[in-house]
């Protein structure tokens, strides 16, 4: 706990001045999480026997996050779908050149789904953050998220008794999900000030939020799982690796973001 408590009082600062501040800085930061993250999750599955293209996933992952840093405000959000073709395509045919001829397909589709789950789905924090000036939406969305782990983990741990999902996260139960998603409505309605959201949309965000969040918690525990791993690396003492705390964010990001600009912003 007392290595969980440093990190936590180091780095939270740090990601709250670069969100609020965005341009270079928060930039800056999300290369750093997409770079530590994605290398994590070809470290895993290399673990697994598999070997994929490890610098075409990098640049491409990296090179998503750049180009949604330069769309904003300059109407290319629609261009950063089109990238998702020659990306893949580029991944496919990174095939050609690995190291070994059996098993490619596979080595192929873990390049491609590192660079989206990782690369892909982390550019909706640069798009989220140019929301507001300073950045309100995605610091409503940290608060909830965060309060949801928190208090799912803490209910999870001294009442749960009955598990949500055995064969993938052993620790996780019905009474925590269900605390946790009750708290991220309550958060959510205490937090819609930060982005001057409405009550109705707060609650639907906060019902959003506190089930994909855990959607996206337990998708990371099957990555981990099927490679065997406890956490996905040991960067951030007590905490496990980067893409151990992000796991929250990465399909709830896109979800909460076209949300904002389809029923909010519209």
């Amino acid at each position: 706990m007392k290595a969980r408590s440093i990190t936590i009082l180091i780095s939270v600062p740090i990601i709250f001045a670069c969100t609020y501040y965005g341009g270079v800085p928060f930039l800056l930061l999300v290369l750093a999480l997409t770079l530590a993250s994605i290398n994590e999750f070809y470290n895993m599955m290399m673990k697994k026997g598999y070997f994929p293209a490890y610098w075409v996933g990098n640049l491409i992952a990296l090179f998503f996050i750049i180009f949604a840093h330069y769309a904003v405000g300059r109407h290319w959000e629609p261009a950063h779908s089109a990238l998702l073709s020659s990306a893949v395509a580029i991944a496919a045919i990174s095939g050609i050149f690995l190291k070994r001829a059996e098993d490619t397909i596979v080595d192929v589709a873990v390049t491609i789904l590192g660079m989206i789950y990782i690369g892909w789905f982390f550019s909706y924090l640069i798009f989220m953050r140019s929301l507001t000036v300073h950045g309100g939406y995605l610091f409503f969305l940290m608060l909830t998220i965060w309060a949801n782990d928190v208090v799912a983990y803490l209910a999870g741990r001294f009442f749960g008794r009955h598990k949500l999902a055995p064969q993938i996260s052993p620790n996780k139960t019905w009474e925590g999900a269900i605390a946790g998603l009750l708290t991220c409505v309550a958060a959510a309605e205490i937090f819609s000030g930060i982005a001057m959201i409405n009550g109705t949309h707060a609650l639907v965000l906060g019902l959003l939020i506190g089930i994909m969040a855990q959607l996206s918690d337990l998708v990371e525990s099957l990555i981990k799982r099927d490679a065997g791993v406890k956490d996905s690396s040991n960067i951030l003492p007590g905490h496990g690796g980067v893409l151990d705390r992000m796991d929250s964010f990465i399909l709830t990001a896109p979800l909460v973001y076209y949300y904002v600009v389809w029923f909010i912003l519209k």
